[in-house]
């Protein structure tokens, strides 16, 4: 399947526009109006601190803050700034295990509470204190990667907090703005009235934007806040729409039943461009497609056959071809959009006599059959079958097994069972410990979302050294010397990247896309 995306798209890949004056210059008011996305699944649970996803962030982002935000208003960066939200400032101790937080005067949660650190240290008790009557199981194990450096927490006084950590942690701030499980504020009096289970369904952030509806498999709905602290969002309303198959998805876009798509088919970029549509692009994503191997598997243990896999798949025309160039191959677990990130980095190319070679060196010279969970996301199976074809001219067969988005990712997070040889998931962060979250062996299930059980004490020790580093250029070292290892030890297979094209239709204004897998909407306005 060969797909080419014309001029007339590329000339818009990396376009971000943000408007933020009062009148356009035809006089026109800039704001206002009601924004329908057009998503290619539906999102998880609305609780932030008890959920994953960056679908679902894309909701959550807009009605929860942290001490600190990172900022999606600017599209040509490596990565985001951050900058001051609930926190007007912070100290970090000279030994990185020590924050103070300073907070923001006169902020309130849509419901009315008063934010301060009463609040604050309430919703860390809810993710992190197991010892306090207000502690939440199920968010433990989504806050995990960022509450296990915790020591203890403190009030100061009304308005200023201290954190203090186990161990240095240099990028804890950033770590806590991420898509699997969220740190964010929830408002004390709403859980306190709908529990821990109904604020699920009863979201009350301090954002730009207030919860209003949810019908589930149809439609979210959010509302401007008018009483909210910063820059007031610019639209009314904005509703997301689940639409899961890509050609209901497009046609919804062509007939202006939704305003916005992302995820576009590959092979209708180049014909929605051409047909006036905005492309935008961002080439510093923090996000890379990758695939879990089974460490526990009985055959995949050894590390011919892991290296055997990498070496069977054909990334560069898998891009081309199938991903329309819309991403890059990738081969290390080091993604895109961080200060680790090394784009000239190479591990296995592909070599399918080798790969052949090395499975008939592991006692497999006929091959074996394995199973492959994967989900199903709006785009098709057009990768897994790729994937599948290329492994199958080595002798390895797949048995594809497909989930719901939902479901799979619920699957996912438990760990893979001896019968499953792979999964796949596409994620990233724009720190580089997020490679400690799949990778590291405290962060097997369910400590963690290590699905295959990769474990090595000496990749542990780099990725717990390098985020105690304050020289950011040791710090890359030793992020980029475990991530080598990994690569040697053939714990994944690092597929590519992806550079997150999104089409807006005429009416969309204000729009910016981020290096960041989710945006900042407050910044739109619908003509």
């Amino acid at each position: 399947m060969a797909i080419s995306i014309r001029k007339a798209a590329l000339s818009l890949a990396f376009a971000g526009s943000l408007a933020l004056g009062v009148t356009t210059a035809q006089g026109v008011k800039a704001e206002g109006g009601t924004l329908i996305w057009g998503m290619p699944a539906e999102t998880d649970i609305l609780d932030p601190h008890a959920t994953g996803g960056w679908l679902t962030y894309d909701v959550t982002y807009q009605i929860f803050e942290g001490f600190a935000k990172e900022d999606l208003t600017e599209a040509d960066l490596e990565y985001p700034n951050l900058i001051p939200a609930l926190a007007t400032s912070w100290e970090i101790s000279d030994d990185g295990t020590v924050y103070t937080f300073h907070l923001r005067e006169g902020v309130k949660f849509h419901d009315g509470t008063a934010f301060d650190a009463d609040a604050v240290i309430y919703n860390f008790d809810r993710f992190w204190n197991e010892d306090s009557p207000r502690f939440y199981e199920k968010a433990k194990a989504f806050v995990a990667a960022y509450t296990r450096w915790i020591e203890a927490t403190e009030k100061i006084d009304d308005m200023t907090v201290k954190i203090t950590l186990n161990a240095p942690n240099y990028e804890w701030i950033r770590s806590g703005l991420q898509s699997w499980g969220e740190p964010l504020m929830i408002s004390p009096t709403a859980i306190e009235k709908y529990g821990n289970e109904g604020i699920a369904l009863n979201p009350i952030g301090t954002g730009p934007f207030k919860f209003v509806e949810r019908e589930q498999g149809v439609k979210t709905v959010l509302e401007r806040y008018d009483d909210y602290w910063g820059r007031k969002a610019k639209l009314d309303r904005v509703i997301f729409r689940p639409l899961e198959d890509p050609a209901t998805r497009v046609n919804a876009l062509r007939t202006g039943e939704v305003d916005m798509i992302n995820t576009p088919p590959w092979d209708d970029i180049a014909d929605l461009a051409d047909e006036g549509f905005s492309l935008t692009m961002n080439k510093n994503v923090p996000f890379i497609w990758f695939i879990h191997l089974n460490n526990k598997h009985p055959i995949l243990k050894d590390v011919r056959v892991r290296r055997a896999i990498n070496m069977a798949i054909d990334k560069e025309s898998l891009v081309r071809e199938v991903y329309a160039r819309t991403g890059n191959p990738e081969y290390g677990m080091l993604s895109p959009g961080t200060f680790a990130y090394d784009p000239k980095f190479q591990s296995y190319s592909y070599d399918p006599e080798g790969a052949k070679a090395l499975l008939v060196e592991a006692g497999y010279p006929d091959g074996f059959e394995m199973q492959f969970d994967t989900f199903q996301y709006g785009l098709g199976d057009l990768v897994e079958q790729w994937v599948a074809r290329d492994l199958g001219k080595v002798g390895i067969k797949v048995d594809v097994k497909m989930y719901e988005w939902i479901s799979y990712m619920y699957e996912w997070a438990s760990g893979m069972g001896d019968h499953v040889g792979m999964n796949e998931i596409g994620w990233g962060m724009t720190v580089p410990s997020w490679l400690a979250i799949v990778a590291h062996c405290g962060s097997t299930p369910p400590n963690g979302v290590n699905s295959g059980w990769y474990c090595n004490p000496e990749v542990d020790a780099l990725l717990d050294g390098a985020v105690g580093q304050k020289d950011q250029a040791k710090a890359r070292e030793m992020y980029q010397q475990a991530n080598r290892i990994i690569m040697d030890e053939a714990g994944f297979v690092p597929l590519l990247d992806d550079m997150q094209p999104m089409f807006t239709s005429a009416r969309v204004k204000g729009f910016v896309n981020p290096p960041e897998d989710w945006i900042d909407l407050s910044t739109i306005w619908i003509e």
